[in-house]
């Protein structure tokens, strides 16, 4: 070829990928009379600058839609894999944000009778005197209730001046009972340092959109993709969980330690970050206990029993019994404080079921009467209900079907050892108009299983990383060659 073609030996030095490519010609490459074969050719083209130069030198009246090579080997910020991390935890927080305050503004109440005794506690921890936290935790309450359908009888300053009066006049028995719960209020104590009483509604709502997050990191660690994490803390609101996670009671940060415990139960099942899921499980489990023992209690003893009687069937056998055994020494650890400072328990709660918080004298046979109105709940007010509104069922044997056939076996029996919980939380405090509060946590792994159904099958993606594409491109090298 002779050397004054500038245009073919810019396109020589494109070397081909492909070697039956590398006779063909050029691209923009025209026959010239006395190239090649023809002999008696003379003719030389004009010399005409390579397209790329002439791009250089007079810009595009409009960007070119290609991308240039010298931003290819650049990294983008959304190729980060903290920057993913980042944009999946805020969309996930303005999401809980978004849903949290769509059940607040509903037309039920925003408290119970239990909120003065949550807020009153945590009032004092955050360093009130005794009287003025029985002031402004009957205003909390009883501004709640006052919003709320249906209202209570009587005024505001009614409902004020009666709960004002209640620590003195309630049986310190029934104030115990609270007294050793103290995660809720100290969670909220530093919401009410920094901006006054105010700060125990803001702290809940803080712990209701912290579930959210909560939902979307514990879906990512099932095995869910980042959009059905994201369906799952959507379901999570949608369903009563979400409800209960915007009242001002423990719900909140019982159900965000339960979903804490959990996430740390998988990811030490998997074998990652053993540390960290290791210490993320007993300090959920230590929560879970200080916010709510029933739940703590109860979630404790299932997942380590459920990891021994399934150890057997998995290969990380080890790993499943380290679930057990810091499950096992959490609730060993819990009923030994218990004892030791004399806490309330199982007994004492029984009681002031059954004496209607301790205005009667207490019965001889709590555990015979806990069987008998056990069994009259099911049969009488739950069975029923599921009959009446046939959604409930459906959306538990849609969600069984999702955690069975969409999520690994390893994480699926912890989302349903949770959700047995609730049911038996709620059996062991056999109240009918407690029954949707109590068992709320039964429909966290609904949330997760409904989600799980529009997912790809996490049981048949391998758990390696995927390869990552190479983040430049080699311009000597590349195929350039039109194809067809």
């Amino acid at each position: 070829m002779p050397p004054g073609r500038a245009g073919s030996a810019f396109a020589v030095t494109q070397s081909y990928s492909r070697p039956e490519d590398a006779g063909r010609p050029a691209p923009g490459d025209r026959p010239v009379p006395g190239d090649g074969p023809d002999p008696g050719g003379t003719h030389e083209p004009p010399f005409r600058l390579p397209r790329t130069w002439r791009r250089r030198w007079r810009p595009a009246p409009w960007p070119s839609r290609r991308a240039p090579y010298a931003d290819a080997s650049a990294p983008r910020l959304r190729d980060r894999p903290w920057a993913r991390a980042a944009a999946l935890i805020a969309i996930a927080g303005v999401l809980g944000s978004g849903l949290w305050l769509v059940r607040w503004s509903g037309s039920a109440s925003t408290a119970t009778p239990d909120t003065f005794w949550y807020a009153r506690d945590a009032l004092q921890y955050a360093g009130w005197s005794e009287p003025a936290a029985d002031r402004a935790a009957a205003e909390i309450t009883c501004g709640a209730f006052m919003r709320g359908r249906p209202r209570p009888a009587g005024t505001y300053a009614d409902c004020v001046r009666f709960r004002t009066v209640l620590p003195g006049d309630a049986p310190v028995r029934f104030q115990r009972i609270f007294t050793s719960r103290p995660g809720y209020p100290l969670l909220t104590a530093p919401f009410i340092r920094a901006t006054g009483a105010g700060g125990f509604i803001a702290g809940t709502a803080a712990l209701g959109v912290a579930c959210g997050v909560a939902a979307v990191l514990l879906g990512l660690a099932i095995g869910l993709r980042p959009v059905q994490a994201l369906v799952a803390e959507a379901l999570f609101y949608l369903l009563p969980t979400g409800l209960w996670a915007s009242r001002l009671l423990a719900e909140a940060p019982m159900m965000l330690c339960l979903m804490a415990a959990l996430a740390g139960a998988v990811l030490l099942m998997r074998g990652r970050a053993v540390v960290a899921a290791g210490a993320l499980l007993a300090c959920g489990l230590a929560m879970l206990c200080a916010v709510k023992p029933a739940n703590g209690v109860a979630l404790a003893a299932a997942l380590a029993a459920g990891a021994v009687l399934l150890a057997r069937f998995f290969a990380a056998r080890r790993a499943f019994l380290a679930v057990a055994g810091i499950a096992a020494l959490v609730l060993a650890g819990n009923l030994w404080i218990s004892s030791a400072l004399r806490l309330p328990g199982i007994d004492e709660t029984l009681q002031d079921t059954f004496t209607w918080h301790f205005k009667h004298p207490d019965v001889p046979d709590p555990w015979h009467r806990l069987w008998e109105a056990s069994g009259d709940l099911w049969s009488g007010d739950i069975g029923p209900r599921m009959l009446e509104n046939p959604l409930i069922p459906a959306a538990f044997l849609f969600a069984a079907a999702g955690l069975l056939a969409r999520v690994r076996w390893d994480a699926a029996w912890a989302l349903a050892a949770a959700g047995l919980t609730g049911a038996a939380v709620a059996s062991m405090h056999p109240i009918t108009d407690e029954m949707e509060r109590l068992s709320a946590v039964a429909w966290i792994p609904v949330a997760f299983g409904l989600a799980a159904l529009a997912a790809v099958r996490t049981g048949d993606r391998p758990d390696e990383p995927v390869r990552p594409l190479p983040s430049y491109v080699e311009v000597e090298t590349a195929d350039l060659t039109p194809q067809g």
